[in-house]
């Protein structure tokens, strides 16, 4: 299974269509998860990848205030998700509200977005662990990277996380 993972497009679409459309060449992508900021670019995506179904959260610039959309615990591929733009959970000052959350539930992983920034942890909890990513942003990463998103593939109990930088 593979997924591809969009943050802080900010109207910026032209990245994630053209990086979409070259994957999709190459392997079946079976889910894009968009972080939000800004929402309304999701539905340029269902719209020309209509075979792919687009989950997401809203971010900060979305202009929702509905924390159950804000925040979303997904199973996919047989891995537990939680996903979140990340402004909920102060993450632009520290993780630690994801840590905790890391050592509290049994998330494989987390996906958080907000800061512009990629980024891999993994934190060991009594379960094993869980890895909390940030794709950085498709529009433009705030560390000078240029942009970025990440695919995870999940083989069977395994996956694997790869951030690309465009």
């Amino acid at each position: 299974m593979k997924i591809v993972v969009f943050a802080d497009s900010h109207g910026v679409c032209d990245y994630m269509l053209s990086q979409t459309e070259n994957l999709k060449k190459s392997v079946t992508i079976d889910y894009i998860i968009h972080l939000g900021d800004l929402l309304r670019d999701t539905k340029i995506l269902q719209e020309k990848f209509p075979d792919i179904p687009v989950l997401y959260v809203y971010g900060n610039c979305d202009f929702s205030y509905n924390l159950k959309e804000r925040e979303k615990e997904l199973e996919l591929g047989g891995k537990t998700f939680f996903i979140l733009h990340g402004d909920t959970r102060r993450v632009k000052y520290s993780l630690d509200g994801l840590e905790a959350l890391a050592q509290q539930k049994n998330y494989d992983i987390i996906l958080y977005a907000h800061t512009h920034t990629p980024r891999q942890d993994y934190i060991k909890n009594k379960n094993g662990g869980t890895y909390i990513i940030n794709p950085g942003s498709i529009s433009h990463n705030r560390d000078g990277s240029g942009r970025s998103y990440c695919v995870i593939d999940i083989t069977g109990d395994n996956f694997g996380v790869n951030i690309i930088y465009i």
